[in-house]
């Protein structure tokens, strides 16, 4: 995920020539779901994980849906780490079963790839996003990958996981209780330090 993160940027550079950053953020926003994608079907290639690509009755679009396991991933953008799933119909539908409950298919082996069976899983969603609200380099990077696991109507995070914080540090964060209304990967610089008393609170105390 890091590494297409680095290539939709090298991608938009060149043509990045006196166009304002809010336009660059916004092609940069539009395109980082299906660089995302682009990840997810390389690594499932890579490890030979199943995916499938669903189709959407509604605008003919394709989303990917990978099975890890018992866990049915899609993946979604996002602004800040405290950001509330973005509901779409086909989301819903997801959540509500906790996985997806088809009528049992022939495999005709006319389709590549197909999953007869995603009974009994659970949803997870791939949230990324970049470094900072700038269109450079560091900016652009990847500064937060984690795992959502929704409720049923895809209201609210049930779980997250940082899964960025674990690649690169080989440990779980209490991430549920640490988020707060920021950009993503932005660093807590807050130093406590210890109160000195003041002489009248001093001369009591002795």
């Amino acid at each position: 995920m890091a590494w297409e993160y680095d290539r939709l940027y090298d991608y938009l550079i060149p043509h990045s020539f006196g166009l304002p950053d809010a336009l660059l953020n916004h092609e940069f926003a539009v395109l980082r779901g299906q660089s995302a994608t682009r990840a997810l079907v390389s690594a499932c290639h890579k490890h030979g994980v199943p995916y499938e690509l669903k189709q959407l009755e509604c605008n003919g679009q394709r989303k990917l849906l990978v099975k890890i396991g018992r866990v049915v991933l899609i993946q979604e953008p996002m602004s800040t780490l405290t950001d509330h799933p973005k509901v779409t119909d086909y989301k819903i539908e997801l959540a509500e079963s906790h996985g997806i409950l088809r009528q049992p298919e022939i495999d005709l082996g006319d389709i590549a790839g197909r999953i007869l069976d995603w009974s009994g899983c659970i949803l997870g969603v791939d949230l990324h996003g970049a470094t900072g609200p700038w269109f450079t380099k560091e900016h652009k990077q990847l500064g937060g990958l984690i795992l959502g696991i929704p409720d049923a109507a895809y209201d609210h995070w049930i779980h997250r996981f940082d899964l960025l914080h674990i690649a690169m540090f080989d440990s779980v964060p209490s991430l549920n209780e640490s988020l707060s209304e920021q950009p993503v990967n932005q660093e807590d610089r807050v130093i406590v330090t210890r109160k000195k008393k003041n002489s009248a609170a001093k001369g009591a105390d002795e």
